[in-house]
């Protein structure tokens, strides 16, 4: 299982850095100084032993390592399955199923957390229901031990604590009360302190801010507050708007039918019933965990809640070996056909979605980022960046690994003494390069003091004309998706675009509104819509919907499969994408908020992508140019 997991997720592995968090972890593997803020000891300490043994780009060294620990899980997964279902068929069918499930599969092929936390709840669980079998103070110790350990990766390891305790209480062979002997509560407290020396390594870095703690006292503080992200996590855990509660109980019917289909968790709902009446203290076991994950990411107010839906996904998925059991006994001896059909309904999942969590061939985050840093290097210019965190994140990384020449820094950092930091490196002839929203930030402190130009060298065009010189009758795919607030769509471009592409009044399809005046923005009708046909023709397809959905439709007589795969009113991650189009099963298009467009040969192939109002469109720059002064080189 492991070894048909790997080769799976490495032929669809990302090959380089990624935005987001991803590329946060990217950019940090590898150091010996790892920040409380960005925590993950355990995380870090596997995989600076995994660089140190692999070599080559951070990046893809740390995408593979999510591979393998994915893999890793599922081989986990598979003992545990076989411990709860007595069926190493039912198991292998229901592992084969996680291991296929669109969540699961997207972070197992980039830079996360995600694969390895899976990984240890498989251990922790397998550990807890072996010393079940056997109620040894070694198998004791060994859980207690890998449990604490797994807070050094992901803290939501808290999650699990109800249902393992309720657990321990329910399974003592000497009775509840004997879990609280002094023996087992000084072996718990032992095992818990050293899972919290890991952290350690954050507390050390501390001292070598440029402010460093006053204390330990202090210090401890600091930590606290970092590694809990206090200042948002009373925002978000538990805060999801009253109104709002429907639109995620919608959002998580829709995440599940994503990772198994509307019929399979069936099975685990009579996986459960199985399991209890075989052993009840394995069903509370199994209903706890499955309860309290759930619950937490149901009121969880972040932009990528589906990400914590996963280990609820995952105890379904195990679920479901006692349930195809249960399936088998209706029949005599059907126990293995029916976990065959359900080996067989994995990999037509598999099959299906292949091609849109393939990102084998996925460069835009250093395409991007190189066009944005394109002529930089310290001896010429400084790069003053104030930009969306995912795309910063980014940034990074590419001037950490790629481009280590790119002198880059946080104009908020240095705004105060802006116009010193000019003039210095005029003297010296460094151009002095700002983002747009950097750019903003020193017109807005300093206005002519400071003049801004536009930078001749990174050349933006509108989207009508990046979608313009197609031949005709060339196949394409518009897709827009309702923009994020700081990336507003400009519906007059939009527009022109389709004008320019179908070669009729774009009126009739009613992407767009257009406001009475400038500016010209506006969101499409419904948080999803697609066009698609051949260039100089009118749309073969033309849909619009508040929910995601998927189109199929024959472009040149080619097979295009149009995929929304996201939940716009709370997704606002998407490490996968928003959606795919598919041609000819070939991933063609990653398609993002706001606009993303793609034109494509006979065989599925990008001959042309163009995004906007998202992070992936193309990023403008500026100089300051004061007194016009210009050293010549």
């Amino acid at each position: 299982m492991a070894l048909v997991a790997l080769a799976l997720y490495r032929s669809t592995l990302l090959p380089g850095f990624d935005f987001g968090d991803t590329g946060s972890l990217q950019t940090t593997v590898g150091s010996t100084l790892i920040a409380p803020r960005v925590g993950y000891p355990l995380y870090f300490g596997i995989a600076n032993l995994w660089l140190r043994v692999v070599g080559g780009d951070p990046a893809r060294a740390l995408n593979l390592a999510s591979a393998v620990e994915a893999a890793l899980a599922c081989g986990l997964s598979l003992i545990v399955a076989v411990e709860l279902s007595g069926s190493i068929a039912a198991a292998f069918a229901a592992v084969s199923l996680f291991a296929v499930s669109y969540t699961f599969w997207s972070q197992a092929i980039i830079g996360e957390v995600y694969a390895l936390h899976i990984g240890l709840c498989a251990l922790t669980l397998l550990l807890l229901l072996r010393w079940a079998n056997r109620p040894t103070t070694a198998r004791l110790t060994l859980f207690f031990i890998v449990y604490a350990l797994g807070f050094g990766n992901h803290l939501s390891m808290v999650l699990l604590a109800p249902a393992y305790a309720a657990f321990l209480l329910l399974g003592a062979k000497d009775g509840w009360r004997s879990m609280f002997a002094p023996r087992v509560v000084l072996l718990a407290l032992t095992c818990a302190a050293i899972g919290a020396f890991q952290y350690a390594w954050n507390v050390r870095a501390l001292w070598y801010q440029p402010q460093p703690p006053s204390g330990m006292l202090d210090a401890l503080q600091t930590f606290w507050f970092d590694v809990t992200k206090s200042d948002w996590r009373d925002t978000m855990v538990m805060h999801v708007p009253r109104s709002m509660l429907a639109d995620h109980a919608a959002m998580y019917w829709f995440d599940l039918r994503q990772q198994f289909g509307p019929a399979v968790p069936l099975l685990a709902v009579a996986g459960l019933a199985q399991l209890a009446t075989q052993d009840s203290r394995r069903a509370i076991l199994m209903a706890t965990l499955f309860a309290v994950n759930v619950l937490f990411a149901f009121g969880y107010n972040v932009g990528d809640a589906h990400v914590f839906y996963l280990p609820s996904h995952y105890i379904l998925a195990l679920l479901i070996a006692p349930g195809l059991t249960w399936a088998g006994r209706l029949t005599p001896r059907a126990t293995l056909p029916v976990a065959v059909l359900t080996m067989a309904y994995a990999g037509t999942r598999g099959y299906r979605d292949f091609p849109a969590l393939d990102r084998s061939r996925d460069t835009r985050p250093a395409e991007i980022i190189s066009a944005l840093t394109d002529g930089l290097d310290d001896q010429r210019a400084i790069f003053l960046a104030d930009m969306n965190w995912q795309l910063a994140n980014g940034l990074s990384y590419f001037a950490k690994v790629h481009r280590p020449a790119v002198a880059h820094a946080r104009v908020v950092d240095l705004l105060l003494s802006a116009p010193a930091l000019v003039r210095d490196n005029q003297v010296v002839g460094r151009d002095v390069v700002l983002t747009e929203r950097a750019r903003a930030e020193i017109d807005a402190a300093f206005g002519p003091l400071l003049p801004t130009v536009s930078d001749p060298r990174v050349a933006v065009t509108p989207l009508s004309q990046r979608v313009a010189g197609l031949p005709l009758g060339t196949p394409y795919v518009l897709c827009v998706l309702k923009p994020s607030r700081e990336l507003p769509l400009d519906a007059t471009d939009l527009d022109d675009a389709l004008r320019t592409l179908t070669s009729v009044s774009p009126s009739n399809l009613r992407l767009s509104q257009q406001p009475p005046s400038p500016p010209a923005t506006s969101v499409p009708e419904g948080d999803y819509a697609v066009v698609a046909g051949l260039v100089g023709r009118p749309p073969d397809l033309e849909f619009r919907s508040n929910l995601p959905f998927t189109k199929q439709v024959q472009l040149a007589g080619i097979p295009v499969d149009i995929r929304m795969e996201s939940w716009l009113s709370v997704d606002t991650i998407r490490r996968m994408g928003f959606g795919h189009v598919v041609a000819g099963r070939r991933h063609t298009l990653i398609v993002e908020r706001g606009v993303s467009f793609v034109a494509f040969d006979r065989s599925g192939l990008a001959l042309r992508t163009a995004y906007a109002a998202n992070i992936f469109a193309p990023q403008p720059r500026y100089l300051i140019r004061v007194g016009n002064v210009k050293v010549e080189r």
